[in-house]
């Protein structure tokens, strides 16, 4: 059996702020530990799935960070480009160069890494975009039977 991982960021400041129900209900030390504990139970590599979003999970220093994390372990890193939603538009996808660069950086700790494919992506049923546009059509319907009640 693989377990894939949601980590995200490889200090619990930042976790905690792209995931903060879960950064704050499981530390990334705690966290850390769990995974080393099932490694070492298993054998088995740990995949950790890291979405890159510009200017805050894909610079040069937050590169280092993971890797030093994840640079004893059995880890393989797979990096996703964020699926941009206009829900949330102040996150954007990193560039494809800033994402190479992220990936040699990450690679000199000795971490496999890999870039995955965005499918879905160009008709809003990728990750994170799923079903955006059923819910604000729903909400605008309701806010508009609203204002004729």
């Amino acid at each position: 059996m693989r377990l894939a991982l949601s980590l995200h960021a490889p200090n619990q400041e930042l976790r905690q702020q792209l995931i903060p129900m879960i950064g704050k209900k499981r530390p990334i030390d705690e966290l850390m530990k769990s995974v080393d504990a099932y490694e070492a139970a298993t054998g088995n590599r740990i995949f950790h799935e890291y979405i890159m979003i510009k200017d805050t999970t894909d610079t040069a220093p937050i590169a280092h960070q993971l890797g030093i994390l994840l640079k004893d372990r059995n880890a393989h890193v797979n990096l996703i480009p964020y699926n941009e939603n206009p829900a949330m538009p102040d996150l954007v996808t990193s560039d494809f160069e800033q994402i190479l660069a992220f990936k040699k950086v990450v690679e000199t700790y000795g971490v496999t890494v890999t870039v995955r494919d965005t499918l879905g992506r160009n008709v809003k049923g990728a990750c994170g975009q799923l079903g955006y546009e059923k819910i604000m059509k729903d909400r605008i319907e309701e806010m508009e039977r609203q204002e004729k009640e």
